[in-house]
Order: C-alpha cells, then structure tokens, then sequence
C-alpha cells in the first residue's frame, strides 16, 4: 500500500509486533505503549518471525521487548522492526478523566463521503482523471478491502483524495502547515473481539497515511517524494477498553520538517468524542532526484 515494491506496508509489520507482544501478558493487563523503530524493510515474498523477551513482570505493569525479523537471500537474519511493549493493570478508578477534542468540527459519519463516491464526483467534476483514480487504487485499494472508511467534507484527505488532486485549492489553504488537519472515520471490516485483536487492528490503522500527511497537508501525493517511510514510532492506548468494530475519527497533523525528516502524529477519538488513542512518528522525506537534462548533440 502506497509503494508497488515487494516491501510491506509498515502497518503490517507494527501488527505483527503488536500482536506477539499481547501473547502471555496477564488478562488483567492492558497494552498502553508501544515505542519502536524501523530498522528495514519487510519483504513480501517470505515470512517474518518474532522474538520477544520479557524485561518486567508485576502485578501493575508488564514490559516486554519485541523484533520482528526475517531471513535474508544469505540466509541471514535482518531485524525489520524493534520495539518496548508496556502493559498496565486496569486499574479500578481514575482520579481524572479528559481528554482534548479535535482540532476541527467535522461532519459525522452520517454525512461523509466514501472513498468510491468521492472518486466519482472528482472525475465527474474534473477535478480527477479516470487515470488519475486508477492510479490511485492501484496504491492504496488494499486498504478498502480491510477498512471501511468515510471523509468529512472538511478534511484534506477527502478533498484532495489522499493528495492525488495536485494542486487543488481546499478549505484550509489560508492556514499556515502545522495549524492544517486531515481526518477520516474509520472501522474494521473483520469483526474483532480480543483486546489484542483490538490494539493489533489499530497498530495497523493509525500507522497508515502518517508518513506522507506534510504532503498531503499541502495537496500533493505521496508520488511527489523521492523517500518517505517511517523512522520510529510512538503508539499510545488512552483507554483500557476499545472497540475498533465501531467508527472512531481518525485526525492527523503534521508539526515540524527539517533535515528530511518529519515529524507528524495521528490520533483518534471514539463516536462519544473521547480520544482513545495516538500514534506520532518521525519520518523521513526526502526531494524527488533531480531529472539530469540531456544535452543535445550536433
């Protein structure tokens, strides 16, 4: 998804490590954090192993570490991903509860679009090719097979379809970056039960689209970059208990960019309007190579 290369989406790859870390942990514990960093790409054409190792075991918290690796064409092992899982017991009472809101009033999910009707009206409205959407499956139509997903008419990523609309004028062209936002409403299509299952879908979900939000924030598409992936990743469980079978906002934001790194944060709030979860990242992006001119010859 979003790179026709044999190299997995790094969603995937959180999944897997997300997944492995929940296996053995006390049923009254909870996945609160998950801190890691991509050391390398995962490829497609073979599977990944886990190891993980346990650095805490109490009656409050659990810490485990967790690599998620694959064999090379030398028969070595490469560590795509390494990352610290922290558990915490649900414990039996707050002293506060709060949480911030969204940085935008956007519509419910009642009243925004799917991907398919927004696809439709930009070729209708010639705001889009045909081309320009088939391209445009051709990169993220994986995600509509796992994901069910609507855009606010206020959102970027609806406006622009994921930025592929280069150059379209949206609503919040008078904002400077960072004060911009994007958001989407999303849920799983496979109904899941677990908490794992639960922190493993969203570990997949809120990876999705944050490397590439500094482009997309000033309508343009992921293709515009010569390189743009995930460094390290900060996951974040705000709530013992969540249930991604239900819409829940997804917003994203983007705050500095320097030295061809980015750094960005995706959060989301539940339908009562309580955040559940973040994740924030530092990514790289790097211009596009420069096309060397061909001189003419006489």
């Amino acid at each position: 998804m979003g790179n026709i290369l044999p190299i997995a989406f790094g969603g995937y790859t959180i999944g897997v490590a997300t997944q492995a870390a929940c296996t053995d942990v006390p049923p009254t514990h909870r996945l609160y954090a998950l801190n890691g960093n991509f050391l390398g790409p995962a490829l497609t054409d073979r599977p990944v192993f886990v190891n993980t190792k346990v650095y805490r075991s109490t009656k409050t918290f659990t810490t485990k570490l967790v690599e998620v690796l694959q064999k090379q064409d030398d028969d070595k092992e490469r560590v795509c991903l390494v990352a610290l899982a922290d558990f915490h017991v649900v414990e039996p009472e707050s002293f506060m509860i709060y949480s911030a809101p969204p940085t935008k009033q956007y519509s419910p999910v009642t009243e925004s679009w799917t991907p398919t009707e927004r696809k439709k009206t930009m070729v209708e409205e010639k705001i889009l090719t045909q081309a320009d959407v088939d391209r445009h499956d051709k990169l993220f139509s994986m995600m509509s097979d796992l994901i069910e997903m609507r855009f606010p008419p206020q959102s970027i990523h609806g406006q622009t379809l994921q930025g592929f609309a280069k150059g379209y004028k949206t609503t919040q062209e008078h904002l400077p970056l960072t004060e911009r936002s994007s958001a989407d409403w999303l849920r799983v299509r496979e109904k899941v039960s677990t908490h794992a299952e639960n922190v493993t879908s969203l570990g997949f979900l809120l990876d999705a689209s944050i490397s590439f939000q500094p482009l997309v924030l000033q309508s343009m598409p992921l293709t515009e970059s010569g390189a743009c992936s995930t460094l390290e990743f900060s996951l974040r469980f705000l709530t013992p208990e969540i249930n991604i079978n239900d819409f829940h906002m997804r917003e994203w934001k983007t705050y500095a960019g320097d030295a061809a790194r980015t750094f960005s944060e995706a959060r989301l709030w539940d339908g009562k309007g309580k955040m559940v979860a973040s994740m924030s990242q530092t990514c790289i992006l790097r211009p596009p190579k420069k096309q060397a001119v061909k001189k003419s010859k006489i």
